[in-house]
């Protein structure tokens, strides 16, 4: 009797695909809806390369979730060039989509998209945890430098929008309270306040990807972000995982379905909810759900939740509440300037 054969050993790149087939699939879901918009509305000739683009974006995007962040730090301490190699090559295939789009190019927007990739990646790799009045009037210019610039706000709420924004770091920044001052890590504090306040405030080059589509450097920023979290070694203060489990999606609906009973009728009785006199169909509702969550609310979540809350619950030391109740309160205030629906 023969013994049974045995079975061949799974390679690493099978067992990547089997650990991490959620990310797999979001980004095969993200990639053929996005080119599927991209073909119909731009034909090949444009389509392509914004296809490419978006492609290799979310690949980024999503692969950061799954390397092991240890062995990508010793291979960016190896040569720091190789993490400046991440924003130059961001930038890089951002003015070639440009080119092979047949864009008018803009040597100051260009100039502009490449100080908005590097500087993060300056500010993360310098960084040092005591604080200091050099990092501190560093960050001061680089808050100066997004919020002063730009058309003046319209209403009351943009300009306390924007008085906001400027004030409430100010404490952190100048060195307040003082037993925050050994563990502030100014340099890395302001890198998050550089790349939110950069989105948030629309300092970025226009590069639509497609016609009324979103920019380039919006979508560019989040792996960016996350490659820079990576590489610090931080990443693992964000949470951010794409192996979910049953335990996780049934927290998702009953999480969902209680902030709906609450949101859904607030919004209606403010008004910032407004019925839609149309409704696209189910493939176009999927995708902007898919939209949605890759490009609204991961983000947000990974900015707020993640980098921002753990960052204040270090530098300021309070009780984890507190801490959860300064970042949550950001949060909302983040989102005074949004448009009604």
């Amino acid at each position: 009797m023969t013994a049974p054969a045995e079975r061949p050993a799974a390679t690493p790149f099978r067992e990547a695909i089997v650990r991490e087939w959620p990310a797999l699939g979001i980004w095969i879901l993200a990639v053929l809806g996005f080119g599927w918009q991209a073909l119909s509305q731009e034909g090949a000739g444009q389509g392509l390369p914004a296809l490419v683009a978006f492609a290799l974006l979310m690949a980024a995007y999503m692969g950061s979730a799954f390397l092991p962040v240890e062995a990508a730090r010793r291979w960016a301490g190896e040569d720091i060039r190789r993490v400046y190699g991440i924003p130059f090559a961001l930038w890089f295939a951002g003015g070639l989509l440009g080119i092979l789009r047949g864009l008018p190019t803009d040597p100051w927007a260009l100039l502009g998209g490449l100080a908005f990739l590097v500087w993060p990646a300056v500010l993360v790799l310098h960084n040092r945890a005591a604080w200091g009045p050099i990092p501190a009037l560093v960050v001061l210019g680089t808050l100066a430098l997004i919020l002063i610039p730009g058309p003046l706000p319209g209403d009351p709420v943009g300009w306390a929008f924007r008085i906001g924004a400027g004030l409430w770091p100010l404490p952190l920044i100048l060195g307040w309270p003082a037993a925050a001052r050994p563990r502030a890590h100014l340099l890395y504090f302001g890198a998050i306040l550089f790349v939110w306040y950069a989105v948030e405030f629309n300092r970025l080059p226009a590069l639509p990807l497609l016609r009324g589509g979103p920019s380039y450097f919006h979508l560019a920023a989040i792996p960016l972000f996350l490659w820079l979290m990576l590489l610090s070694g931080r990443f693992p203060d964000l949470g951010l995982t794409f192996r979910w489990t049953g335990r996780d999606l049934l927290a998702i609906l009953v999480h969902l379905a209680g902030f709906a009973a609450f949101a859904l009728p607030f919004g209606w009785l403010t008004g910032f909810l407004t019925p839609a006199s149309t409704h696209p169909g189910l493939p176009e509702a999927l995708l902007r759900l898919l939209a949605i969550y890759l490009f609204i609310a991961l983000p947000e979540e990974i900015l707020f939740r993640g980098a921002l809350h753990v960052h204040l619950q270090r530098a300021l030391g309070w009780p984890p509440l507190r801490t959860l109740l300064l970042s949550s309160l950001l949060f909302g205030l983040a989102h005074l300037n949004n448009p009604r629906r």
